[in-house]
């Protein structure tokens, strides 16, 4: 008993890593980060690295099963006979497993077999699903793209209104000493339904309103898409705080499939805040008003009032919306302006004006306008006043990936307004104004942002038009860097009088370190004059941080002037969409 408990002992001080808990680590070589990623992920004795709870025989249990769990991790690669040299190294400071892979041939695909049965047989989009399917012959077999193509082809069967889609036959032949792959996969498509008689709850507005939110027929073939569409326009509309929109298979009448949209009402009143900061307007803030639905033909109103140092307004409008409520209503507003920018010009203005809105086009929206306004002006020691009927024509197409945080996208802006002497104005004039925004993507996490302002006035007498209505640059949303409307044609006094002209370009890098949050540099050039032959385009350049809030973007930019000026920086901040 004695001799036993001795050599015991001897055993334990020489191999301490059998008795006391141990650290281990895990060293594997020859494969890529993803193929890495999943072997230390699928093997058991990876999951255990670090920890500090180990003994010698449970590392070796471990080690023991690692190199089948290995061979298993990388099958969905496409690699079926890897060839590794393994070791489990012991030492006082603990254990070490070296796992030295070679990949080996990867399995290609050397057929693919795809049936569709039924109605489906004849659809032109599953069709190109499967011209298009993620893997081909000769491609390594991914397991995950497999996967994914198998996914996406009965997802559209069930979507284009297969609503009893199923596959009947899905396999893989893996032939590993071959290094070949075969797939068989037989999808049976049904029948295809198509859609019954779309009904709404009972909701605050009236039921002819509400069918014309829907681009759903009774009758047409079924698609998923409507139904989404359908929930997102009633949503939109501000007049619902929810929406569900329900097909009901189980209650089709031969290939008719009824739909039911159930809706809760949102709160008649909105109320909201705002407030900013930058380094001309200091503190600046803004309190709005909706009223969501007035009566139950779906008419609203809203009002927004705007305040800082250099600016004030109100504004109110009466809203009806007419044909496609999602797009297409008129607008009576009323707006109240007072401007003094601190440079000895001081203007108010007084609008009152009826607007129609449309959609011609998908992304495409025009307003037609016709305002009636009393503008007057002091620029220092002169006055001025002005009464002006303007009509107008704006022209918006819009396209972006994201509401809030958009990765591709553009707008472009065309507007068109003028007046004449003989049509109620004080003064002829007409203005053409370009605004062109694009955002686009170099990788996940880098984009560039280009923006670009030109205008131009058509005027006899240009000291008749009213200083509203004339061009300046210099600010957040224009040449960074600069005061609030600095830049420009001044008078004696140098203050700014407004241009004739205007012309603006940006450019800008974002950099995204973290989900929500991006830093840029940028680049603002562009300035407003009277003459295109004669002038200069001033320069302004600094850096920002993004916030791409769960309410829209925040953007916070510090610059300086190139070009002209006194070198100091400025603080901008905007917060709102990006397009």
């Amino acid at each position: 008993m004695r001799i036993t408990s001795i050599v015991f002992m001897l055993l334990v001080l020489a191999f301490p890593a059998f008795s006391a808990a141990q650290r281990l680590s895990i060293e594997i070589t020859g494969v890529d980060k993803a193929m890495e990623e999943n072997v230390r992920a699928f093997m058991s004795i990876a999951r255990e690295e670090k920890s500090r709870g180990l003994t010698g025989p449970r590392v070796r249990r471990l080690y023991n099963k690692s190199l089948e769990e290995l061979h298993i991790a990388l099958q969905p690669f496409g690699y079926y006979t890897p060839k590794v040299e393994s070791a489990l190294e012991a030492s006082a400071e603990g254990w070490r497993a070296v796992y030295r892979i070679d990949p080996g041939k990867p399995v290609r695909v050397t057929k693919v077999d795809i049936v569709i049965l039924g109605e489906g047989a004849e659809d032109p989009d599953l069709a190109a699903l499967v011209g298009g399917f993620p893997l081909q012959q000769g491609d390594v077999f991914i397991h995950a793209r497999y996967e994914e193509g198998k996914r996406l082809l009965l997802r559209r069967a069930l979507n284009n209104g297969y609503l009893n889609s199923s596959y009947v036959e899905h396999q893989v032949r893996i032939y590993p000493a071959r290094h070949a792959a075969e797939i068989r996969l037989v999808l049976a498509s049904g029948i295809r339904y198509h859609f019954g008689k779309v009904t709404f709850s009972d909701a605050v507005v009236k039921p002819e309103l509400l069918a014309r939110f829907s681009d759903i027929k009774d009758g047409e073939p079924y698609a998923t898409q409507k139904l989404f569409d359908l929930q997102n326009a009633l949503f939109d509309s501000d007049y619902f705080s929810q929406v569900d929109v329900t097909p009901r298979p189980d209650a089709a009448i031969g290939r008719k499939v009824p739909v039911f949209v159930d809706l809760r009402p949102s709160k008649r009143h909105r109320y909201s805040i705002g407030i900013g900061y930058g380094t001309d307007t200091k503190l600046r803030g803004s309190l709005g008003y909706n009223n969501r639905r007035i009566n139950r033909r779906g008419h609203r109103f809203r009002s927004t009032l705007r305040f800082s140092r250099l600016r004030k307004s109100l504004s109110a409008g009466y809203i009806v919306p007419f044909r496609d409520p999602r797009t297409d209503f008129w607008e009576i507003m009323a707006t109240m302006r007072n401007e003094n920018p601190d440079n000895g010009r001081e203007e108010d203005s007084y609008i009152l004006g009826v607007s129609r809105q449309t959609s011609p086009r998908k992304n495409w929206i025009e307003t037609w306008y016709l305002d009636y306004r009393r503008d007057s002006f002091r620029l220092s020691d002169e006055f001025g006043e002005s009464k002006l009927l303007v009509p107008g024509l704006t022209i918006d197409r819009i396209k972006g990936k994201s509401k809030d945080n958009i990765q591709d996208g553009n707008r472009i802006t065309l507007e068109f307004r003028g007046g004449h002497e003989k049509l109620f104005s004080d003064v002829s004039f007409f203005q053409p104004l370009l605004t062109v925004k694009i955002i686009q993507s170099i990788t996940q996490r880098n984009r560039l942002l280009l923006r670009g302002d030109a205008a131009a006035t058509v005027i006899s007498g240009f000291g008749e038009l009213p200083l509203s209505l004339r061009y300046y640059a210099g600010g957040d949303t224009s040449v960074r860097g600069y005061g609030y409307q600095q830049l420009g044609p001044k008078n004696s006094r140098g203050d700014p009088i407004g241009a004739r002209q205007k012309l603006i370009g940006s450019l800008e890098y974002d950099y995204r370190f973290r989900e929500n949050w991006s830093i840029a540099a940028f680049m603002d050039t562009g300035n407003a004059f009277d003459n295109w032959n004669d002038f200069t385009l001033e320069r302004g350049a600094g850096f920002g941080l993004r916030w791409y809030s769960p309410v829209g973007p925040l953007r916070i930019d510090v610059a300086w002037p190139v070009s002209v000026g006194d070198k100091e920086p400025r603080l901008h901040i905007i917060f709102g969409p990006e397009l």
